[in-house]
């Protein structure tokens, strides 16, 4: 069990045997909170897929308890809260914030049809120029996110990010309600100032090379050449990179390589911070010199392997943290967030950040401090506008 709080922001996580055990739990940790200003009027919750069947009931008691009407966020297969993670167990997370009734708006499920969303964020919007639009949605949608994410960023003008609900069960959203299907979430004006930072966890593997055959899904040729000669010659450089830094045997280096796992990557066009899309490498044909990506890929358009592993993880995390937080001090002359919200991917649950397995949220806090926090694992992580896979995302409210 865990309780922080700040001026403007508190959070609390527990874990329990049920859904009334644990509940209790972080509610009794929140009244910590309520006892001192009790003007909270927006609230972030994250629960474990094992509470999914009784997430109405949680809502419903966190309204009552809190007197917050507006709750946002989603189930997830592992919860995150300041210094710890919940995987495979009862677990709540809960981060309550002060932010003016006007400069936020709550909307509902979205998908391809987005009236919903308009009726509850067009007035809205004419009034303001939204800053951040944290979303949740479905994973297994009968339409495209990628596509609402885009309509949604371009309706609103804001920066989307959020991510997909993990589930064992009922892939479930909160946007004042239990909600399911597309995508929901709330957004917050530019009067309510915000910093967000994407770790990948990924290393390149070799440069950047353009698809110059392909079918769909199917890479055939990279840099006019066969594209499983492309991806073996990358490999070997970087095994031989590795042999001559190290000094160890190639064999063990390129041992040491694939206990990790090597990804196909797109990058993102334009970016400035050299972001790339991660995607499963779904096959691969020695003989034809093919690669199935989970991917629609087009001639000319750049790919790239990366390789992720326990160490990639933890060095882009750090380093991506302490960039943003040596860029929030620069601007404002100290690094005093209010509140937090990270979102990281489900498969990040088994990586090692330093004493075994876990210990994710342990490195976020050792940079970040003591912020206020909550968030989940996710089945795919959103930022600005884009569907991400193996990264992180931290939202910083200042």
């Amino acid at each position: 069990m865990s309780f922080f709080s700040s001026s403007k922001f508190a959070s609390a996580s527990a874990s329990g045997t049920d859904w009334r055990d644990t509940a209790r739990a972080v509610l009794e940790l929140i009244e910590q909170a309520r006892a001192r200003q009790d003007d909270f009027n927006i609230g972030f919750i994250y629960m474990s897929d094992v509470l999914a069947d009784d997430a109405v009931s949680i809502i419903n008691l966190c309204r009552t308890v809190t007197g917050i009407d507006h709750w946002t966020g989603s189930v997830g297969l592992g919860i995150c809260a300041v210094g710890v993670e919940y995987v495979d167990e009862p677990a709540i997370s809960i981060l309550i914030g002060r932010i003016p009734e006007e400069e936020f708006c709550v909307f509902p499920p979205i998908e391809l049809d987005l009236t919903p969303a308009q009726q509850a964020l067009e007035n809205w919007v004419e009034d303001r120029d939204p800053m951040l639009v944290l979303v949740h949605g479905d994973p297994v949608p009968e339409n495209d996110p990628v596509r609402t994410l885009s309509l949604l960023g371009r309706m609103t003008g804001g920066y989307v990010a959020g991510g997909m609900s993990s589930s064992r069960t009922k892939h479930l959203q909160f946007a004042d309600e239990v909600v399911q299907g597309g995508v929901s979430g709330v957004a917050f004006s530019q009067s309510v100032a915000v910093a967000t930072v994407l770790t990948q966890g990924c290393a390149p593997v070799g440069p950047v090379h353009t698809i110059t055959r392909c079918d769909e899904h199917v890479i055939m040729e990279l840099d006019g050449q066969r594209a499983f000669d492309v991806f073996s010659a990358d490999l070997k450089e970087m095994a031989r990179q590795q042999h001559k830094d190290s000094g160890e045997d190639k064999a063990t280096d390129q041992e040491k390589l694939f206990r990790g796992e090597v990804h196909v990557a797109f990058p993102v066009p334009g970016s400035d911070t050299q972001d790339y899309l991660v995607r499963n490498a779904m096959g691969i044909d020695p003989d034809k010199g093919w690669i199935a990506v989970a991917h629609q890929a087009g001639n000319g358009e750049q790919m790239m392997f990366v390789h992720r592993d326990h160490e990639t993880v933890r060095a882009d995390l750090s380093r991506k943290l302490l960039e943003l937080r040596d860029r929030i001090t620069a601007e404002q002359g100290v690094f005093a967030p209010q509140g937090a919200l990270y979102i990281s991917c489900v498969a990040r649950t088994m990586s090692d950040f330093g004493d075994g397995t876990g210990g994710e949220m342990r490195l976020v806090r050792e940079i970040i401090g003591d912020v206020p926090l909550a968030g989940f694992y996710a089945d795919g992580e959103i930022s600005n506008d884009r569907l991400y896979g193996y990264t992180a995302l931290l939202i910083l409210f200042l």
